[in-house]
């Protein structure tokens, strides 16, 4: 019977266990509370646009964390890149490149060339394509009008924007370019992970 333990020994051993945590529900909580940090980083990045204090942000963090934060934080810039915000999109390329350093604009640099490339090409041929449809557009929405009995000074410019047939021009417009920027931002998200960080 010197085997036994009593209960309080067994409840002791019981919250000894439970106290430690094993090394994947660290990682885990790790990652629980360094991504959430990591896409702040990125956000605040966005609103001021200061690579600096992006930099620093990210350099606060102890080695183990600072690697999670980073990826998180270079995955919310990526995310920011779109075909309509270019403000948005320089800043996020630019702290992209500015977390990467020297070495990583040398791997990461020819994509962010070819995604300007994309945009520059989209708004440009976006403004050919809205000025093909314009006159057919206002002069369309000109006829419904009239056939509304609304016409004469009642009628100014045909507003293209709060138009449903440039609308549906539009997205009909903008699907492949979506669909080529997606792309381009899978092949750069595994270019990052070629990065050392």
């Amino acid at each position: 019977m010197g085997e036994m333990k009593s209960a309080f020994e067994r409840a002791m051993e019981r919250a000894d266990r439970v106290g430690r945590l094993t090394s994947e529900e660290m990682g885990k909580h790790r990652q629980e509370r360094c991504v959430p940090a990591g896409r702040a980083i990125a956000e605040r990045y966005l609103e001021h646009g200061h690579e600096k204090l992006l930099k620093e942000d990210v350099g606060k963090y102890t080695a183990d964390d600072k690697l999670i934060v980073s990826k998180a934080t270079q995955s919310r810039l990526v995310e920011a890149v779109s075909l309509t915000d270019y403000e948005k999109t320089e800043r996020a390329l630019n702290g992209l490149l500015s977390l990467c350093g020297e070495q990583g604009e040398e791997v990461i640099g020819g994509k962010v060339d070819e995604i300007a490339r994309l945009l520059e090409e989209f708004a440009r041929e976006l403004k050919l394509k809205y000025e093909a449809e314009k006159e057919n557009i206002q002069q369309g929405d000109r006829e419904l009008l009239h056939q509304l009995r609304i016409s004469g000074s009642a009628i100014g410019e045909v507003n293209m924007a709060a138009s449903e047939t440039w609308g549906r021009i539009y997205l009909e417009f903008i699907a492949p370019y979506r669909e080529r920027l997606e792309s381009l931002k899978s092949e750069f998200v595994a270019l990052l992970d070629k990065v050392e960080q």
